[in-house]
């Protein structure tokens, strides 16, 4: 699962498995189900059994290889794969090609969990692309949604600081960024030491990518969702009652 992207309808025969065992039989009947599958899918803290969505975790495993085009492009697989179907383009705007790999189609589709959750980490500035890239700190897509023009479409980051680098050139900012935008670029803060641009993952605080915070952004349950008043309370209570100390089953 973490290297091929398994058939749609493979993944529901394995659910379909799965989901048979738990309900069991009595006399050769199945059992009623009372609760939906997708239900069961929940974590435990919200009120679920953990059950995997093998179409969702197939392809958060199959993320964290789009991921290492993007990171580590000295793998062999990068290396591999990205010298026969994207030499001369970025990873993120390749296209599929004439008759792929089952490989390269799997990963290539994968993009779009990395587009869900990444986000370039603004360093030097020289590397990250205004209008294209996504850059900007508390948006949904990370990226610039205010009108562009034609002329300003390659500039990038570094451009809109002052001539010593330490401050945005507030005037331009003003200027080319509607007003929720121009309030999150003034807030970024601009590194001292200025490294060179990298990608990071946003639903993790070291900003590498984990296959589990990108399975619960695909399934509803990232970080946005799970840090609300309401689901932190559910949270609680279903902890609560997991940590109960009571017989562990009931008839």
């Amino acid at each position: 699962m973490s290297v091929f992207k398994l058939p749609a309808n493979f993944c529901d025969e394995l659910r379909s498995i799965v989901s048979r065992f738990w309900w069991g039989t009595t006399n050769g009947r199945g059992k009623i189900p009372w609760i939906a599958w997708s239900k069961l899918c929940k974590p435990k803290c919200f009120g679920g059994l953990g059950f995997r969505d093998y179409h969702h975790f197939n392809m958060a495993l199959l993320a964290k290889q789009a991921w290492r085009f993007l990171t580590d492009r000295s793998s062999l697989m990068v290396r591999v794969l990205g010298g026969k179907y994207c030499p001369n383009e970025k990873f993120l705007r390749a296209e599929l090609g004439n008759n792929p790999s089952f490989t390269w189609r799997g990963i290539w589709e994968a993009r779009e969990v990395i587009r869900l959750g990444a986000r370039r980490r603004v360093g030097d500035g020289l590397s990250t692309y205004v209008w294209t890239g996504p850059w900007i700190i508390g948006t949904q897509t990370r990226r610039v949604i205010s009108p562009r023009r034609d002329e300003d479409m390659n500039i990038v980051v570094a451009e809109l600081w002052r001539a010593n680098g330490k401050e945005w050139d507030t005037s331009k900012v003003r200027r080319f960024f509607l007003p929720f935008e121009q309030e999150r670029i003034l807030n970024m803060r601009i590194s001292n030491t200025k490294p060179n641009d990298v990608w990071t993952w946003d639903f993790e605080k070291d900003g590498e990518y984990s296959v589990k915070s990108a399975y619960k952004l695909l399934t509803g349950g990232g970080e946005n969702e799970a840090s609300s008043s309401d689901r932190t309370k559910e949270k609680a209570l279903w902890n609560s009652i997991w940590k109960a100390n009571v017989l562990p089953k009931i008839d």
